[in-house]
């Protein structure tokens, strides 16, 4: 695709979460979140990143969302919850192919219409933080 990135996680186990707020339940959205440092991006070509996708902020402007600008997707972006790591669209992520063992998925929900409460309570938080 136009815009790629890369990430490490557990080979074995990962926590997905999929949140009912307004943006989130409309777009079907599960995703993963990964430490800042375990992310990068591998962009095809000498196109930007910037110049390959198009920003989306809106309400607190914590959350960054840069869409690509060919097919509209949302690979991944910096979701409120995790402004100092990324949040990966479950859907998006190519594991490797065939032959390549897929971590075990385990989703959680996430309460994003009561968002304050359930940041609290959850470990949505601690996700971006390197073990």
């Amino acid at each position: 695709g136009r815009v790629r990135g890369r990430f490490a996680v557990n080979k074995n186990h990962v926590i997905a979460w999929e949140c009912n707020c307004s943006d989130c339940k409309m777009r079907g959205n599960i995703h993963i979140v990964v430490p800042q440092e375990d992310f990068r991006l591998d962009m095809p070509g000498k196109e930007s990143f910037q110049n390959a996708t198009t920003e989306y902020l809106w309400g607190t402007k914590t959350a960054k969302r840069r869409f690509c600008s060919t097919c509209g997707i949302l690979p991944w972006y910096r979701p409120k919850s995790n402004p100092d790591g990324y949040g990966i669209t479950l859907k998006c992520i190519d594991w490797g192919g065939q032959g390549k063992a897929k971590p075990a998925v385990e989703i959680r929900q996430f309460n994003g219409q009561n968002w304050d409460e359930e940041f609290k309570q959850s470990e949505i938080g601690q996700q971006s933080k390197s073990t």
